[in-house]
């Protein structure tokens, strides 16, 4: 893998983290997600059509639609996870098992066979996610992997980890098309459409107009992030397979975890130690496939 395209996974991660450490300070984390989307879809297409506009190549127009549903099945099956289970749980599941969904995909919708090292490198982070984001009790995991299996927001996080696999597939076909930088536009565009229904049903109206009035600096430091966040993977897509890209964007683990241990004082513990080796181990054998 070339260093550049490296580079722009690792910032897809990052930047992902970031906004997610917003998120998880935030009072109403469903309403700050959509504003962003908002806040993004507007700011960013401002600033598109003073450049290379907001035209999505015909070729585009059915891995957008599809990407667009799947997008919006994994809003709801992660929200659905999560009141159900708790993130410690959901999200590893979720992050854990898209990579594997997303090398079956891409081996049999675009023939994007890889070599054994870089399998092995998807699996040692998908490892690595799953142990950096164990709860711990003292030095040892308060659960472990039986764990899933009698939890119901496990099959919720398995739900949105296969959507995960199934947009980011789809994008990969789409980009080879469009612009990128254009077509991330209209991901947020669906995203805002789609969503709504989801996040303003039934008496949500005033604690979504609050978390605009009160986090409007969140809200919009999110829609920053998200956009050049998703920007930086689209244009990994055209790069490398979307097997490396879903697998290295689960970095937003570990770098999640490092901003939360800087920033809010959490406790970083030995088994996201155990994750970052785990993580950054896999993330070379890729690099050098």
């Amino acid at each position: 893998m070339e260093t550049f395209t490296l580079a722009l996974i690792i910032a897809t991660a990052a930047t992902h983290a970031s906004w997610n450490v917003i998120a998880k300070v935030s009072k109403n984390t469903v309403a700050l997600m959509w504003w962003a989307t908002v806040f993004g879809t507007v700011g960013y297409g401002v600033w598109l059509m003073a450049g290379p506009g907001l035209f999505l190549n015909p070729a585009s127009h059915l891995p957008f639609l599809i990407s667009a549903l799947c997008e919006t099945g994994y809003f709801i099956t992660l929200v659905k996870g999560y009141s159900r289970g708790d993130l410690s749980l959901v999200y590893p599941v979720s992050r854990g098992s898209a990579p594997i969904f997303a090398a079956l995909l891409a081996t049999i919708v675009l023939g994007q066979g890889l070599p054994w090292v870089g399998y092995v490198g998807i699996l040692l982070m998908v490892l690595g996610v799953y142990v950096a984001s164990l709860p711990m009790e003292g030095s040892r995991p308060a659960a472990g992997f039986t764990s899933i299996l009698h939890n119901s927001a496990a099959g919720w996080a398995l739900a949105s980890g296969i959507f995960i696999a199934v947009y980011s597939v789809s994008d990969q076909v789409a980009v080879a098309a469009t612009n990128p930088l254009v077509y991330n536009w209209w991901v947020f565009l669906g995203n805002t459409v789609l969503w709504a229904p989801a996040v303003w049903r039934g008496s949500k109206f005033k604690s979504n107009m609050a978390e605009l009035h009160d986090n409007w600096r969140g809200v919009t430091a999110t829609a920053v992030l998200s956009v050049g966040s998703y920007a930086a993977a689209l244009a990994a897509l055209t790069m490398t397979s979307a097997s490396y890209v879903v697998a290295g964007r689960g970095l937003s683990v570990i770098i999640g975890a490092c901003l939360g241990s800087f920033l809010l004082k959490e406790r970083f513990g030995t088994a996201r130690i155990l994750g970052a080796v785990l993580m950054v181990v896999g993330l070379g054998l890729i690099a050098f496939t």
